[in-house]
């Protein structure tokens, strides 16, 4: 019995390390929040729509109208939905970022994504965040329980699927 506890805590722990994380990017009225955030390669960038209607472009710089020279460059069609875009980041280096819409950028609507490599194990218990809120795998806010598989929202944005074991 001790060796299959061991085996499903070793399996636990392993994909935690490599667990993808969610970030949530909110746009508004001429602004990103955060305007800058540093993510891991393979972790997803959603972007809300706060009010208004707003585009992700990563493509051409509405202000210079030159290429932002990023790793690789798309852009979103703009939208006044809450859902603006979302993305999942496979290439590491830096994206920067505007909404093409009218004179957003020039109204400080630009934007940061730092994509490292990889994250070790050591440095994720380094991260210092604040739980906001925990949920079921249905959705359901709940109190923090041992033994079942929840989903924590973090204040940096992300968002974790974590087991704690007693």
């Amino acid at each position: 019995m001790k060796k299959i506890f061991i085996a499903t805590l070793s399996f636990f722990i392993f994909f935690s390390a490599q667990a993808q994380v969610l970030h949530t990017v909110n746009g508004g009225n001429f602004y990103y929040s955060p305007q800058t955030l540093t993510i891991n390669v393979g972790d997803t960038v959603r972007w809300v729509n706060n009010g208004g209607f707003h585009n992700v472009n990563f493509d051409i710089n509405t202000i210079s109208g030159s290429s932002f020279s990023n790793p690789e460059s798309f852009s979103s069609t703009p939208t006044n939905d809450v859902d603006m875009y979302t993305y999942v980041f496979t290439i590491p280096g830096t994206y920067d970022y505007d909404c093409s819409v009218g004179q957003h950028a020039a109204n400080g609507m630009v934007g940061t994504i730092i994509v490292n490599s990889s994250t070790a194990v050591s440095e994720l218990s380094l991260i210092n965040k604040e739980v906001l809120n925990i949920y079921s795998l249905s959705g359901k806010k709940v109190s923090q329980s041992f033994n079942i598989p929840l989903i924590y929202q973090f204040s940096d944005g992300s968002i974790e699927k974590k087991v704690l074991v007693k």
